[in-house]
C-alpha cells in the first residue's frame, strides 16, 4: 500500500465514503487545541468581573447604612424644673396660715443657651397648689377638697428679681430662670401630716388643637405637721383662725 494512501482515512456521510488527509486532521486538532484555552479564559474573566461588581455593591450598601447613623444627632429640648424656694413651717398649730413659694426654670443640656428668659412666653403658664398626705405604705395621695383653703391657691409666673436671676445663672449656668409663684394665706383645717403639692400648668396656645390645659410637672413640699393645740399668735405662723 502506498504511503500517501496509508495517511488517509475515510469518513462516511450521506454522499458515501470521503477520503480525509491525516495532515488536515492534525492541523485541525492543533487549531482546536490552541483556541480552547481562549474560550476557557473568557468565562474566568467574566467571573472575576462579576465578583468585583458584587464587592463594590456590598461596600456601597454598607456606606449608605452607616453614613446617616453617624451624621444624625438626637435633638434635646430644655426641660421645665420646679424648685421650692419658700418651704412652709414644719410644725404649725391648727388654724395657722401656711405659705409656700416655687421657682420655675428651664434646664438646657449645656451652658450655651440659645434663648433668654425675655424671649419665652410665660403668660400661658400658671401654678396650682393642693394638699396631699402619705399612706402607711408611703404612697402620696390627694386629700379631699376643702381640707386646705386659702386666699391664693393658684398663681401666674412672676419675674425673679435681677440679682437672684444673675446669681442662679452664675451657680447653675445650664438653667434659665423664668420666674416664681407664691401661695399665701393657705389654711389647713384638720390636724395631721401633710405636704403641699404644686403643679405647673400650661394652657393651649392660639390655634392649638389640644383639648385643654396640660400639667407639665409637680413638686412636693417637706412634711407639714398640723397639731391640734391652743396657741397664741406668733410671727412665724402668721394669722391664727379660730
Amino acid at each position: 500500500m502506498p504511503v500517501e494512501a496509508a495517511r488517509r482515512s475515510y469518513l462516511r456521510d450521506s454522499n458515501g465514503p470521503r477520503a480525509v488527509d491525516e495532515r488536515e486532521t492534525r492541523t485541525s486538532s492543533r487549531r482546536h487545541h490552541k483556541e480552547a484555552p481562549s474560550d476557557e479564559r473568557e468565562p474566568k474573566r467574566s467571573k472575576r468581573s462579576s465578583n468585583t461588581k458584587t464587592t463594590k455593591s456590598e461596600t456601597s450598601h454598607r456606606r449608605k447604612s452607616s453614613g446617616p447613623q453617624a451624621s444624625v444627632k438626637p435633638s434635646v429640648r430644655p426641660s421645665f424644673e420646679l424648685d421650692i424656694i419658700g418651704q412652709p413651717c414644719k410644725t404649725i398649730p391648727l388654724g395657722a396660715d401656711v405659705e409656700a413659694s416655687i421657682m420655675v426654670s428651664l434646664r438646657f443640656p449645656s451652658a450655651d443657651k440659645p434663648i433668654s428668659a425675655a424671649n419665652i412666653d410665660t403668660t400661658r403658664l400658671f401654678a396650682v397648689s393642693s394638699l396631699i398626705t402619705e399612706t402607711r405604705s408611703g404612697e402620696r395621695v390627694p386629700v379631699e377638697a376643702g381640707v386646705m383653703t386659702g386666699q391664693k391657691l393658684f398663681d401666674s409666673v412672676h419675674p425673679l428679681p435681677e440679682q437672684y436671676a444673675t446669681s442662679l445663672e452664675r451657680s447653675q449656668p445650664c438653667r434659665l430662670s423664668l420666674g416664681y409663684c407664691t401661695f399665701s394665706g393657705l389654711l389647713i383645717r384638720q390636724s395631721g401630716m401633710y405636704r403641699i403639692r404644686t403643679a405647673l400648668i400650661q394652657m393651649p396656645g392660639e390655634g392649638s388643637t389640644a383639648p385643654g390645659a396640660t400639667t407639665l410637672l409637680t413638686v412636693d413640699s417637706d412634711v407639714i405637721k398640723v397639731e391640734r393645740r391652743s396657741v397664741q399668735p406668733s410671727r412665724g405662723y402668721g394669722r391664727v383662725h379660730i
